[in-house]
């Protein structure tokens, strides 16, 4: 099953993934919905909510593993 976020539009052309803290800043945890009818029943509340695939940021140690395997 493919996660889901909400990304809406902060700025002309910038772009932010919802959390579920309001208000948040970019250290607060993505809200990751696993149904899509949810996420996209939360973009609706946002006048530039749109649905998108989640795929999470590699944590520093496979960051690192990849860095050690290809160098």
């Amino acid at each position: 099953m493919m996660p889901y976020a909400v990304e809406i539009e902060i700025e002309l052309g910038e772009f932010t993934f919802v959390r579920k803290e309001n208000p948040w800043t970019e250290e607060h945890k993505v809200w990751v919905f696993r149904d899509l009818h949810d996420a996209e029943e939360e973009a609706k509340k946002w006048n530039s909510g749109r649905v998108v695939p989640y795929i999470r940021p590699m944590t520093d140690e496979e960051r690192q593993r990849g860095k050690d395997k290809n160098g």
